[in-house]
């Protein structure tokens, strides 16, 4: 009979810490016990690095691996040499080897299954090739995003530093795509403004890339298109005399014209002036002014117009008329309406009033009629949509 001891054990048997350690598994006689960092293999396990030259050693990317002991299998060498490399030897532990490039010469380690399974890369050839298309950029290579493999650091010819993807590094090499440097666009564009008699303040409170905000000499702040600063198309809504600074008027139509109705929503200095001489109408063309909201200038009234048009496109794209249902009826070439949406038109309308009476509670009624005479027929197509 077994007796049992105070740790555990029994007389004549193994103790239980005994059976513990005879379970667990042995350490291979190869593996190393401390860790070290290899370059261009961040999965492996490697060897504690020691110093150039000591025996039984590899020096690999500017660090000494352990040499593994172990044969190399033919099949390893033959993938090796169909792939364009060398082996070097095997570091590190069973699983990995030391390869040489044979176009540049350099060693680096690599999995035996990347061997065998896939393509190894040689990081050097890899960045030598990228530095070459920079070049044919005309940008110098800077190296790799730390964050995102897929894009690269660069330099441009301005000397301002430049983050872009590789692939479009290399369309740039092939002459399918420009570099524009947004550190050098933001100041020409700064420059411009400043002619105009504007100050760039910063991005576009709206979030649209095309615009930015600018404060004008006289102190009023606006958002201005990128294309427009650049071919001189602003005017401040202080104190510009342009229509854009003057008063303006969101209208909504009701057009017939034989057994065809639709409804029409713009915006006019003078509506009247708009639909009698403007829209293209026919003679006998019936026209009737459903609604006037008096806006402060007519950039205001440009950018609220566009807005209610995207809202109905988007929520309403049945009740959009076709532009061949009214190509010979009206000289537009879209925001035409069937009539079952004028209840949603006018639930924007109500809310943009007020709006607008919020914004200026000294304002006139925003829903007044144009009581200014009709100016003689012309074209100002500027003026209103």
């Amino acid at each position: 009979m077994h007796i049992p001891r105070a740790d555990g054990s029994r007389e004549g048997g193994f103790s239980i810490n005994q059976h513990l350690e005879a379970s667990m598994p042995r350490k291979p006689r190869s593996a190393a016990s401390d860790p070290a960092t290899i370059s261009f293999c961040p999965t492996a396990d490697p060897a504690a690095p020691a110093a150039p030259g000591t025996p039984g050693t590899l020096f690999v990317d500017g660090a000494s691996l352990a040499v593994h002991p172990g044969p190399l299998s033919p099949g390893w060498i033959a993938a090796a040499e169909a792939k364009g490399f060398d082996i070097a030897d095997r570091v590190i532990d069973r699983l990995h080897l030391a390869l040489r490039c044979r176009i540049c010469g350099r060693v680096f380690t690599c999995r035996i299954f990347t061997l065998m399974a896939g393509r190894p890369i040689c990081h050097a050839c890899l960045e030598a090739r990228r530095a070459e298309t920079a070049a044919r950029a005309a940008l110098v290579y800077l190296g790799r995003d730390p964050e995102e493999t897929a894009y690269g650091l660069y330099r441009a010819r301005c000397g301002h530093d430049q983050r872009r993807q590789f692939d479009y590094v290399r369309r740039m090499a092939e002459g399918t795509a420009g570099l524009r440097c947004e550190t050098c666009f933001a100041a020409e564009e700064a420059a411009i403004a400043a002619r105009r008699g504007w100050t760039r303040i910063g991005a576009d409170p709206e979030c649209n890339p095309n615009y930015h905000l600018y404060r004008h000499a006289c102190g009023a702040e606006r958002r201005i298109a990128r294309a427009n600063l650049y071919w001189g198309q602003v005017d401040c809504p202080d104190c510009g005399k342009g229509w854009s600074a003057r008063e303006s008027r969101i209208y909504l139509l009701d057009l017939r014209h034989g057994d065809r109705h639709f409804l029409k929503l713009g915006y006019s200095a003078h509506p009247e002036k708009r639909h009698r001489h403007q829209l293209g109408l026919p003679p006998e063309a019936r026209v009737r002014v459903l609604r006037e909201l008096v806006v402060p200038t007519g950039a205001a009234a440009c950018a609220a117009e566009q807005r209610m048009h995207g809202d109905l496109r988007r929520g309403f794209p049945e009740t959009v008329v076709p532009r061949a249902e009214f190509a010979d009826m009206l000289n537009v070439t879209r925001e035409i309406y069937r009539p079952a949406l004028r209840a949603e038109i006018e639930v924007r309308l109500d809310a943009l009033a007020v709006t607008l009476e919020a914004s200026d509670p000294t304002a006139p009624d925003p829903t007044a009629a144009d009581e200014t005479p009709p100016e003689d027929p012309g074209t100002d197509a500027s003026s209103g949509r």
